[in-house]
């Protein structure tokens, strides 16, 4: 994780976590190895459990669903919606 995540509450009362998740590897493409990069934001709804101990820095698996969100410069980005997130020792 490479921002401090941010925590708040919308009007309805609704938990909402807003993070940047850096993602690094070495993947085999066409038998060759390629290293594979990217920081993508990440949205945790209504699920306060799944982050209260997670802070900048930590390593962590996250799992759930990519989506397209429109910022508001009408600039389409995408997002990881999690469902599940996993503390690395």
């Amino acid at each position: 994780m490479v921002k401090t995540p941010i925590r708040k509450s919308s009007p309805n009362g609704i938990f909402h976590c807003q993070f940047y998740l850096e993602h690094v590897s070495e993947q085999i493409e066409a038998g060759l190895p390629r290293k594979s990069w990217c920081i993508i934001p990440v949205i945790v709804t209504g699920q306060d459990e799944l982050t209260h101990s997670i802070k900048k820095g930590s390593k962590i698996i996250v799992s759930g669903f990519i989506s397209t969100h429109t910022k508001s410069n009408n600039i389409k980005q995408l997002v990881l919606h999690a469902s599940e997130i996993k503390l690395i020792d």
